[in-house]
């Protein structure tokens, strides 16, 4: 097989959206993926606003729209079952779509932009010389096959043995998360809000159950928790899952009549971006560089930002014929210059409001008394938070990446 200037292996959201921009820069990009799209992913299904203009320049908007859910704000709760709604502001909306569907649609742009596709490639190694990424091998249709590319980009996930080959695989038990998530029919209460529920200080720090809805009885339901905080319950993450269901009032009104639909799923998330994302000849992408925000556990805008700013240094890197380590250090910067204040502000968020559940109760009734009747994002409450209950005087973002 030819040379090609770009290898990414994984063509989820991650490496899709690099793949795409990659075309519109011009770029001559190889996507490989090891399975069969549309292929499902364990996930919340978020699409959060704030990635919508994004999405809309990649052409892809309108599909996800016409195939997702419309969620027009969020709920809290505490373990006193305390909960607060925030609606956003008029005609604002998160989407709730399966990633089977979703990302197929990100997926399909990205091989309708002109680029070489393989599936059933599974890559196991990132193939150097010298010190500098020259390609991948991999097994495509039974066969070991080797492709040439002068830059590489890994976006094949949580669990990417590549990453780990590369040293940008995180390990700090802290910063990784589990989550799982089964789709159920029949949920009580649901409406079109988001909900995040704390019901014990045992999933601390950050870690909730979760309800995205998919339709007014049907919802996308699942724990996050990290991995510290779970080997301490002594129980398995679905444990807690049912834990919340029989124990809780919420989890109990929820839940106690829902039907699950299929088989519970899970998968690691590596969050906080804590560890190198580039060397000499290669970069990450998405839950491989361990883009998971650390607060809420979302990926896909990281992924889907990581993609733009992975098209910009390989294009420079193409016209400088350079990929050194210290030439794609740009990438660095360019990641660093879009999320890096949506990362610092979760970090914030995670020690002084999610830390523990008095904290989260604290928030709670905070949000009752200021903005009651108000139309903001859960985000931007948290900011006003920080500044009037934990006297932050630092810049203040929404707790959701830009």
């Amino acid at each position: 097989m030819r040379k090609h200037q770009v290898v990414i292996v994984g063509g989820g959201v991650g490496g899709s959206s690099t793949a795409l921009h990659m075309a519109r820069a011009g770029l001559d990009v190889l996507m490989v993926e090891k399975d069969n799209f549309p292929r499902d992913k364990p996930c919340g299904d978020g699409i959060v606003q704030s990635v919508h203009p994004l999405l809309d320049s990649m052409g892809i908007l309108d599909d996800l729209v016409k195939n997702g859910y419309q969620c027009t704000g969020t709920i809290f709760s505490d373990p006193n079952q305390n909960m607060y709604t925030y609606h956003y502001e008029e005609g604002a909306f998160a989407l709730a779509i399966p990633r089977f569907i979703g990302d197929d649609i990100m997926n399909k742009a990205a091989v309708n932009s002109g680029i070489d596709y393989l599936e059933n490639f599974e890559a196991t190694k990132v193939l150097f010389e010298r010190g500098q990424a020259v390609g991948v091998r991999g097994i495509y249709n039974g066969v070991v096959v080797e492709l040439e590319a002068d830059l590489v980009v890994l976006a094949d996930g949580g669990h990417s043995m590549l990453a780990r080959q590369c040293g940008f695989f995180e390990e700090n038990p802290d910063y990784v998360f589990y989550g799982i998530r089964g789709y159920f029919e029949g949920i009580r209460g649901l409406s079109d809000v988001i909900e995040f529920h704390y019901p014990h200080e045992m999933f601390m720090p950050a870690g909730y159950t979760w309800i995205f809805p998919l339709g007014k009885t049907k919802g996308n339901v699942g724990v996050f928790i990290t991995e510290t905080a779970l080997n301490n319950t002594g129980m398995t993450i679905e444990e807690l899952l049912w834990w919340w269901r029989d124990t809780t009032e919420i989890g109990g009104l929820r839940l106690g009549e829902a039907t699950q639909i299929g088989d519970i799923k899970g998968w690691r998330l590596p969050s906080g971006k804590h560890q190198p994302i580039h060397g000499a000849g290669v970069l990450a992408v998405g839950d491989c560089a361990n883009m998971i925000e650390p607060l809420f556990g979302g990926g896909y805008p990281h992924a889907v930002t990581a993609g733009v700013c992975a098209a910009k240094v390989a294009r420079e890197a193409v016209d400088a014929n350079d990929f050194s380590k210290e030439f794609l250090g740009k990438y660095v910067e360019y990641v660093n210059e879009a999320l890096g204040s949506g990362y610092a502000i979760q970090e914030l968020l995670r020690k002084q409001v999610f830390g523990t559940t008095k904290d989260i109760q604290e928030l709670i009734d905070f949000s009752i008394e200021k903005f009651e009747g108000k139309r903001l994002s859960g985000g931007d409450a948290m900011a006003i938070f920080l500044k009037e209950r934990r006297d932050f005087k630092g810049a203040t973002k929404s707790a959701y990446s830009k």
